[in-house]
């Protein structure tokens, strides 16, 4: 899984991310219809907001309907992170999943 034992990449670019963020998201019309109208918004991993996200061509990524405003709610927790931690574009770091 990217972001574990391989770094992922912080992309600062926002044209290249809504290019991620396109990608996943029809993704997420293939697997589960149209969705527009409902809460829901596709979220991805990894984030759209690196250079690892769904548009990078290797087919290493995950998509999931969640909740629009948990998915927003996280888009802003992840940039707190990038500041907090002063991820500068191109900068690599990994992701620790916990249970």
């Amino acid at each position: 899984m990217p972001g574990a034992k391989e770094p992922l990449h912080r992309l600062v670019d926002t044209k290249k991310q809504e290019a991620n963020r396109d990608k996943s998201i029809v993704e997420c019309n293939k697997v589960w219809g149209n969705y527009s109208g409902t809460p829901l918004q596709c979220d991805e991993y990894p984030s759209a907001s690196t250079r690892e996200g769904s548009n990078k061509g290797d087919n290493r990524y995950s998509v999931r309907l969640i909740d629009g405003t948990d998915n927003e709610t996280g888009g802003r927790r992840l940039n707190s992170v990038y500041t907090a931690n002063r991820i500068l574009d191109g900068a690599p770091f990994f992701v620790k999943i916990t249970s």
